[in-house]
């Protein structure tokens, strides 16, 4: 984790559960470099990660 503080987080992937394919969260970058999960409804264990596409 690093000590510059976060400005700005931008979603890079959605998460999803690996039972059910339902989106459970994102993962954000922070303008620092650092990432977090943002759960809907409390972290999941069994996840699986897609990135977002890029708009064109």
């Amino acid at each position: 984790m690093s000590q510059a503080p976060r400005l700005t987080g931008t979603p890079i992937m959605r998460i999803l559960s690996k039972t059910s394919g339902e989106l459970v969260g994102y993962l954000y970058e922070w303008d620092n470099g650092d990432l977090q999960p943002a759960w809907f409804d409390g972290e999941v264990q069994s996840v699986l990660y897609e990135p977002i596409e890029a708009a064109a």
